[in-house]
């Protein structure tokens, strides 16, 4: 799949997308997900193990995915 499409990066809280969808085309391999907080927590899923815990965020409606994908 890397080899056909670019890697599409959002940013979603509480399953709705916030900001602007980010394009990836070159060197996607090298980014690591991070989070900065102060005097909060939080819960994140990078789709480690979604038979488990699946994505709540459908990105397969999102916008950024038909406009390169289509």
């Amino acid at each position: 799949m890397k080899e056909n499409f670019p890697y599409v990066f959002i940013y979603s809280k509480m399953e709705k997308q916030i900001g602007k969808g980010l394009l990836l085309n070159d060197n996607f391999d090298s980014y690591k997900p991070g989070v900065l907080l102060k005097c909060c927590s939080t819960e994140t899923n990078f789709g480690n193990d979604l038979e488990s815990k699946p994505f709540k965020y459908d990105i397969s409606k999102h916008l950024v995915l038909k406009e390169f994908y289509n």
